[in-house]
């Protein structure tokens, strides 16, 4: 009898038993599981107001106070900034050496953007729509203008108007959102009025000079003219020779390049005075210097054309001055004449900074507030409270009776 149990395999039987022990655990999980699972649902059942009477109330309060809520309407326009031959790198890309500097290089929509954000633009929309007392933007109770702070008027338009940019595809996107959708559409209509005569103001203030410029040049044309004719007239003295020839052909180059130049710096003068971007004042600056120093360099030459001029006989010293004075007058008469007609083409075409792609229109469906959205979100935000809610008052009541 002992040999037949010192034959018994123990490992085998612990192995058989602990098998045994892991299935009755398994079996005795799935039975909690399963009162687990009907208490589950004998606790929503038990506090039912919470779990779907309280999320059906505050639904139906938040559809009752989304109906006080005002309207609001959103206009919308799109523009697509290029670099075209009336945009604001043209007008940079005009002046001499502009291109060594790469002024023509400019972003045209980063600029025109800066400007739509700007508190500048934002004071055009205060006046002109009466942002402190319009109840279409700070609601049916505004306070009285006296009372009301600049900048929280700018921080209003802000807020109703949303200005985007993408450079890379160079489209900006202006927004005007209101509870008027008439005033939404002029919003965003005056947005863009104002920026084409932004843009083009680099343009105009350019033609004004070149209009100053070419008045002053016909005027001394006229005057060079009439002194050549009577010299030539008192003197009889119609020709040079091939020396004095030369002489007041190389004094006219240079005299014109030093005139161009001089025309190219007051340029520089108008912009500086138009663009507030830093980068661009740089450049700019930088410009003048150039500028600055090609001028001594031409002064220098005509130094030397000058001596060799003084060299001629009297005569024929003055013939060749008058010659020289009326030559430099007809090529800046004809230079000025053709960046005239020039920036009177760039001012003509009011698109040249941008297209529109998409106008302002007046809003016929409201952008806000999205009451449905409000309401499911309300019934759903207190469904979870009120489950949340069940099984905590459910646990408490359970360890008050345990403690009892």
């Amino acid at each position: 009898m002992s040999n037949k149990f010192n034959e018994i395999d123990t490992e085998l039987i612990k192995k058989e038993v602990k098998e045994e022990l892991l299935k009755r655990e398994i079996m005795i999980g799935l039975e909690e599981d399963e009162i687990d699972l009907f208490e589950l649902f004998g606790v929503l059942k038990k506090h039912y107001k919470l779990v779907l009477i309280m999320p059906l109330i505050v639904a139906i309060l938040v559809a009752l106070y989304s109906l006080t809520m005002p309207n609001y309407y959103k206009s919308s326009a799109t523009l697509y900034v290029q670099s075209k031959s009336g945009g604001l790198s043209s007008v940079l890309s005009s002046i001499p050496m502009a291109g060594m500097l790469g002024l023509g290089q400019i972003s045209d929509s980063g600029y025109l953007e800066a400007f739509l954000k700007s508190n500048t633009m934002s004071g055009i929309i205060i006046q002109k729509f009466g942002i402190a007392t319009n109840t279409a933007i700070v609601g049916p109770n505004p306070k009285p203008a006296s009372d009301v702070k600049y900048d929280d008027l700018l921080n209003t338009v802000n807020k109703t108007v949303s200005i985007g940019n993408d450079a890379k595809s160079g489209l900006i996107t202006i927004s005007a959102e209101t509870m008027d959708a008439n005033l939404s559409a002029q919003i965003t209509n005056s947005y863009i009025e104002h920026l084409t005569r932004f843009a083009n103001e680099p343009q105009r203030k350019k033609l004004l000079f070149l209009s100053e410029q070419l008045a002053q040049v016909t005027k001394d044309l006229n005057e060079a003219q009439e002194s050549l004719k009577k010299f030539q007239d008192e003197n009889k003295m119609f020709t040079l020779e091939e020396y004095a020839k030369s002489i007041v052909e190389r004094m006219t180059k240079l005299q014109t390049e030093k005139f161009s130049t001089e025309v190219s710096m007051q340029t520089q003068d108008r912009l500086m005075q138009s663009f507030g971007s830093m980068p661009e004042l740089i450049k700019l600056e930088a410009l003048k210097v150039a500028e600055a120093t090609r001028i001594k360099a031409i002064n220098d030459e005509i130094s030397v054309t000058q001596t060799a001029m003084e060299s001629l006989p009297k005569l024929a010293l003055e013939f060749a001055r008058l010659r020289v004075a009326l030559s430099v007058k007809e090529k800046l008469f004809t230079m000025i004449t053709e960046q005239y007609e020039l920036a009177k083409i760039a001012i003509a075409d009011e698109s040249s900074a941008f297209d529109i792609i998409d106008s302002p229109l007046v809003p016929e469906l409201k952008s806000k507030p999205k009451r449905a959205t409000m309401v499911i979100l309300a019934g759903l935000l207190a469904g979870v409270i009120g489950v949340f809610s069940s099984f905590l008052i459910e646990f408490i009541q359970k360890r008050k009776q345990k403690e009892s």
